[in-house]
C-alpha cells in the first residue's frame, strides 16, 4: 500500500509538472508569435517609409531635370531617376507582398519594365517593349541588383538600338538547370558598335558590371546580326544571397 501511494503521488506530481510545462510552452509560443508579428509589421513599415522616401528623391530629381535645358544633363538626371525608381519598386513590392524575406521577381520586374517603357516613350523613343517572365523569388538585395541591371539594358536598347526606325525590345526571365537562372534583354537594332564599345558615358556598363559581381552573376553580350543580346546568368533563388 505504501508503495502504491508513493507511485500515485509521483504520478500526480508528474501530471502537475506536465501541466505547468504545457502552460509555459503555450505562453512562450504566444510571445514568439506576437514578437514575430510585431517584427513583420515594423519591417513592412520600414519598407513603406523607404519606398516613400525614395519616391520623394525621384520626384526631386525629376523636378531638377525639368528645370534644365542642357540635354546631356537632362538625360543624366533621367537615368538617375530610373535607377532610384528601380530600388524604390523593391521596397514597394516588399510592403505589399506580406513576406519581407523575398521579392516576387516576375511581378517586380513587370511593374518596373512597364514604368521604364512609359518613361522612354515619353522622352520620344519609339521602340515597343515586350517581356516574358517566369515566376521566381529572390532576396531583396539581389532583386535590387537585377532591377537596376534590367533598367540599364532596356534604357540603352530604347536609346541606341533603333536610331532611325522603330523596333522591339524583348526581356526574358527564366530558370535554367543546375541551380541557375538567366535574364536576357534583346533587340533587332544596329548592335553595340565596333568591338562592343559602350555608347554614351559608359557609366551604365560600369553599374551593370558592379551589380553583377555583387550577386556572382556572369554578363555576356552577343551580336545577333541584326541586334544585340545582353545576358545575365545568375545563381538560382535558393543559392543567391
Amino acid at each position: 500500500f505504501k508503495y502504491a501511494r508513493e507511485i500515485a503521488q509521483t504520478r500526480d506530481e508528474v501530471q502537475v509538472l506536465n501541466a505547468s510545462l504545457e502552460h509555459r510552452v503555450k505562453d512562450r509560443t504566444a510571445d514568439l508569435i506576437a514578437a514575430r508579428d510585431k517584427a513583420e509589421v515594423l519591417l513592412a513599415e520600414v519598407n513603406h517609409r523607404v519606398a516613400n522616401s525614395l519616391a520623394m528623391v525621384s520626384a526631386l530629381v525629376r523636378l531638377q531635370s525639368n528645370g534644365i535645358k542642357d540635354q546631356v544633363a537632362k538625360d543624366a538626371l533621367n537615368e538617375t531617376q530610373r535607377r532610384i525608381d528601380a530600388i524604390s519598386a523593391v521596397h514597394k513590392s516588399l510592403h505589399s507582398s506580406g513576406d519581407a524575406r523575398f521579392v516576387d521577381l516576375d511581378q517586380y520586374l513587370s511593374g518596373l519594365l512597364s514604368n521604364v517603357g512609359t518613361s522612354m516613350r515619353n522622352e520620344g523613343h519609339g521602340a515597343s517593349l515586350r517581356y516574358n517572365l517566369e515566376p521566381l523569388k529572390l532576396k531583396p538585395d539581389s532583386s535590387v541588383n537585377l532591377g537596376v541591371i534590367v533598367t540599364e539594358w532596356v534604357t540603352n536598347a530604347f536609346k541606341y538600338a533603333y536610331p532611325d526606325r522603330t523596333g522591339e525590345v524583348r526581356v526574358h526571365l527564366k530558370r535554367l538547370s543546375e541551380g541557375r537562372a538567366e535574364l536576357v534583354v534583346e533587340d533587332d537594332g544596329v548592335g553595340r558598335g565596333p568591338e562592343g564599345a559602350p555608347k554614351g558615358s559608359g557609366l551604365g556598363t560600369r553599374i551593370v558590371n558592379a551589380m553583377a559581381r555583387t550577386i556572382g552573376a556572369e554578363v555576356e553580350y552577343i551580336a545577333r546580326h541584326p541586334g544585340t543580346v545582353a545576358r545575365l546568368a545568375f545563381p538560382s533563388p535558393d543559392k543567391i544571397g
